[in-house]
């Protein structure tokens, strides 16, 4: 008997084995890369996410995370670069280099339990870490990079630290990687091989900064071949030490030679089918096809319901990296009202706290994430696991594409988010359930009129209506012009942030 099952065993396993071997492994091509899905249902379930700046420029924590680049710009005149450049010069001097900070970067209070116990209150479904910003120092042991956080610095592996407390819980891990632009980052010498690539890159007679060995590996100081097996490198050691089920990637990887960026992907994908994975990359910009990648627009919304599931990123602080001298942090009302707006048009939101250099998550930062929490606590069956309805709302704010727009990537709208209210709605369904979010506290006993059951969705019956969060029975009548819904007389908790009525259809 005992041999019997041994046999049984034995032969699952071979079964298993073989399927897992008979997948179609993933070729660094166009076309058969296309063969992945984009947006894997637990992706579109999650609605909402969170990750960090935290490196050697939250140190100095003037400005934002480019310091590295703009200490050494001394001719730019016109952008917050130039600030930067007198501040470091005034506080530092010129002999002071970015590496320099390194040592002084200490990270003595990070815990990674406490930051995820904070990003999972809040509601984040999928939590990770900023991998390696444009600076080209490493979060992670790397062999490839030597400047890198287990080496330098805090001497932790941030990256590692953040997977193995995401893992412990019910929630998806996500590292993001900005270091497409590493090569162009800090200054380079008017003769550099990059120096046609792009406007983006910064050339002098001569460089501040050290060169030659490890330095040209931080600087980014290098040959354009050298910095895309460099690239490549630091990705394939995230992927194979931890296959993160979502990479996040900033602009500016398409400067990377085309024939890296598709045996990224590939390594990417045929990691995550060995380990039965169904893993996101996005695409900012045109790097990467859109019937591969995700695509992000930083800090916007679309026009109306997209046929895809898109991305949106915001900051949780003033900036991306903690400013020291700028001390704010985003509204909780505004974050909610923006993400019923970003899911009713079927986006994924993700924002981004901005520790300091201790380790520390500013406590005007933790408050936001608090009240984002409270509500989702609340409220989030309308926005958790739910899909647009037949409209994304109504309401007198419009939110209208500028082509002339540089920041119009696939049609995003930046300006007006911060104007959504009360006379806003936002809708959501999951099955026979309609959400109307509407997006504030309208007052007491307010009439509402739901226009879109006279429109699209006239046809859907509407078997009862009640506010979440409320004990009241609230008035509801159907009309021509629609629904018409009552507000409660008395204000359900974290109404001021927004309401929800939940619409119950008729089979």
């Amino acid at each position: 008997m005992i041999k019997k099952q041994k046999t049984i065993i034995l032969l699952s396993f071979l079964i298993i084995t073989l399927a897992i071997n008979a997948q179609e492994q993933y070729k660094p091509e166009w076309d058969n890369l296309k063969n992945h899905k984009v947006t894997p249902e637990w992706f579109s379930d999650a609605k909402l996410g969170v990750y960090f700046h935290w490196g050697v420029y939250n140190v100095p924590a003037n400005g934002n995370e480019w310091y590295g680049r703009f200490m050494y710009e001394h001719d730019r005149k016109k952008n917050w670069g130039k600030d930067i450049y007198d501040y470091h010069t005034n506080t530092y001097g010129r002999d002071k280099q970015y590496h320099d900070f390194i040592p002084e970067w200490k990270g003595e209070q990070f815990n990674a339990k406490e930051w995820v116990d904070k990003f999972e209150y809040m509601g984040a479904k999928f939590i990770g870490t900023i991998a390696e910003h444009h600076d080209g120092f490493s979060l992670w042991e790397s062999e490839v990079n030597p400047w890198n956080s287990k080496e330098m610095g805090p001497k932790i592996d941030v990256v590692k630290e953040m997977a193995l407390e995401v893992k412990k819980r019910d929630l998806k891990f996500m590292t993001t990687f900005h270091h497409g632009f590493h090569m162009m980052f800090f200054p380079k010498k008017e003769n550099s091989v990059l120096r046609p690539a792009t406007q983006h890159l910064v050339a002098y007679n001569q460089l501040e900064f050290p060169e030659g060995g490890d330095y040209d590996i931080l600087y980014g100081n290098m040959p354009y071949e050298k910095e895309c097996d460099i690239w490549l490198g630091k990705l394939n050691e995230v992927i194979n030490e931890y296959c993160p089920d979502y990479i996040w990637m900033d602009f500016a990887q398409g400067y990377v030679r085309e024939d890296y960026r598709k045996q990224f992907l590939a390594n990417y994908f045929n990691k995550a089918q060995e380990l039965n994975k169904e893993v996101v990359v996005n695409t900012k910009g045109d790097f990467f096809p859109t019937d591969i990648a995700a695509v992000n627009v930083e800090r916007a919304t679309m026009e109306d319901i997209t046929p895809f599931v898109w991305i949106t990123d915001f900051q949780l602080g003033s900036s991306w990296g903690y400013n020291k001298d700028k001390r704010t942090a985003l509204n909780p009302q505004k974050a909610i009202r923006i993400l019923a707006e970003v899911v009713s048009k079927n986006g994924v939101m993700i924002l981004a706290a901005a520790p300091m250099a201790e380790g520390i998550i500013p406590e005007e930062q933790v408050a936001s994430m608090e009240g984002i929490g409270n509500w989702l606590q609340l409220y989030g069956e309308a926005i958790y696991d739910t899909r647009p309805f037949v409209e994304f709302g109504q309401g007198p704010t419009k939110l209208v594409s500028n082509p002339n727009d540089n920041w119009n990537a696939y049609g995003s709208i930046k300006a007006g988010l911060d104007k959504l209210n009360a006379q806003d709605v936002r809708y959501t369904q999951n099955g026979k359930t309609v959400y109307a979010i509407q997006l504030g506290w309208p007052g007491s006993k307010q009439e509402l009129i739901l226009e879109t059951f006279a429109g699209k969705a006239k046809n859907m019956k509407v078997k009862s209506i009640k506010v979440l969060g409320s004990k009241e029975r609230i008035k509801w009548s159907t009309t021509n012009k629609g629904i018409k819904v009552t507000s409660p007389s008395k204000k359900p908790a974290e109404g001021d942030a927004a309401i929800v009525y939940k619409i119950t259809l008729k089979e």
